[in-house]
């Protein structure tokens, strides 16, 4: 037997430090690290700030020449031509002629016009073919192109604060997650203890009916009261499984993940000083820095409409390599260089009404940025009070658990004597029972308003 037991508790102490290897140690802090970590909790946030960096990288190649190439082949059903008329020349004698008329001999042969040779002269081919490169850059538009790449940036920014405000909700949404599924493990072991205590106070009715002292109702009831409990006890298990599948989803594990929380719900304290933490949530919380950016955004727009009626100033270099040339067959190049101003004249006063749509746009901004600060003041208020009421609650429910408990010990002794009957008993072991969890909730619900408190006043 001692060999057998030598052989085997190695095995054993090797098989328990590798169940504990694979649970997952888990604290609030461990949990957030988690969630950050996995990509598609944040994924969303960052695909629009991915895609604002490109909209500011398009904005800037507005500054720069805008380079393209064509190729084309153009086929003329008609060409353009004129008729032309060629003289035909050629060696003529002209006769002499003496004073009467005669003719008195020839000349020599000179070249002379012999007649005409009518012909069609064409403009052009019937087959063109070109390849152009063209090189276009903005000169002047009265800070329109400036002002666009601000935009940009600022909607870049945007999207950073908007991460920012994803990240920061998913904080609370784990940090609550964890003390929910921590609350539910700590309710089950409340459950179980009380559980244990009426299994133990079953007995001792049991003990006390064998020996006469008990009834048959009395035994009956502390029975049926026992089969109650653990019905609520599988139940609040249940709850704990789904409690902590729904946390191992929010982190993005594997549902199956064994947990073991490695904190506790315990008293905490955190002073609020509502003045500076209102002023705190005006300076960090990422929703007012995005509205404070869509308010210089506002106005760089209307600044665009402004110009939108002046003139804008404008370069552009076209070089080919074509067939034909002019009047000549064959390839040959050709270049051409254009500097001009361009300018609405009339747009139907679509122009005019663009402005006062950004004109509107801006105060709407405006006036939003100044509901939501307030809103943001009246959170963080709301946050603190609630924070601290939780606090005041726990430290009541606290009280309730130590009474509960000395109240239980008092109705122990008394029932042994036989002053207090089954029913009081029971009574009394609930009451320390709800008093424990109301305990826990009390602790947990301050740790999820306190990650509130730290979200509201933008607190990273």
């Amino acid at each position: 037997m001692r060999k057998f037991l030598a052989c085997l508790l190695p095995g054993l102490i090797l098989a328990l430090a590798s169940a504990r290897a694979d649970t997952l140690q888990l604290d609030a802090a461990k949990a957030v690290e988690l969630a950050l970590a996995s990509p598609k909790q944040v994924e969303w946030a960052t695909a629009k700030m991915m895609e604002a960096v490109a909209g500011k990288g398009a904005a800037f190649g507005a500054f720069l020449p805008q380079i393209s190439a064509t190729g084309t082949y153009t086929r003329l059903g008609t060409v353009s031509s004129f008729p032309m008329a060629s003289p035909i020349l050629g060696m003529l004698q002209f006769p002499v002629r003496d004073p009467a008329g005669n003719i008195i001999g020839y000349t020599d042969s000179i070249s002379a016009i012999t007649g005409y040779r009518f012909d069609t002269l064409k403009l052009g081919s019937a087959d063109n073919m070109a390849l152009t490169g063209t090189v276009q850059q903005t000169l002047f538009t009265w800070g329109k192109l400036i002002n666009a790449y601000r935009i940009a940036g600022l909607s870049q920014e945007i999207q950073m604060q908007a991460l920012i405000q994803a990240r920061a909700q998913l904080r609370v949404d784990v940090t609550s997650g964890y003390y929910q599924a921590l609350l539910a493990r700590r309710t089950v072991e409340v459950m179980n203890d009380a559980f244990g205590q009426l299994r133990g106070h079953v007995g001792q009715v049991q003990s006390l009916y064998d020996n006469g002292m008990a009834t048959k109702l009395d035994l009956m009831k502390a029975t049926l009261g026992l089969q109650q409990m653990e019905a609520q006890v599988s139940q609040i298990e249940n709850g704990a499984e789904l409690a902590t599948a729904a946390l191992l989803n929010t982190l993005g594990l594997d549902p199956g993940t064994a947990v073991a929380f490695a904190e506790d719900l315990v008293p905490d304290s955190m002073v609020v000083e509502l003045d500076s933490a209102q002023a705190r949530a005006l300076r960090d919380r990422p929703e007012l820095k995005q509205l404070r950016d869509a308010v210089k955004m506002a106005d760089l727009g209307v600044r665009i409409a402004r110009t939108a009626n002046l003139p804008n100033a404008f370069a552009q270099v076209n070089g080919s390599y074509k067939n034909p040339v002019g009047f000549s067959a064959g390839w040959g190049t050709d270049w051409n260089a254009t500097a001009g101003i361009s300018m609405p004249l009339f747009t139907g006063m679509s122009n005019y009404s663009k402005l006062k749509a950004a004109e509107a746009r801006y105060r709407q901004a405006r006036v939003t940025l100044a509901m939501v600060e307030d809103g943001v003041q009246l959170e963080v208020k709301a946050q603190a009070l609630a924070l601290n009421q939780e606090a005041k609650n726990a430290a009541y429910q606290k009280k309730n658990v130590e009474v509960a408990e000395a109240a239980l010990g008092l109705a122990q002794a008394r029932y042994e004597n036989g002053l207090l009957t089954n029913l009081e008993y029971v009574d009394s072991q609930v009451a320390l029972t709800q008093a424990r969890v109301a305990y826990l909730n009390a602790l947990a619900n301050y740790q999820v308003a306190k990650a509130r408190l730290q979200k509201a006043v933008g607190e990273d």
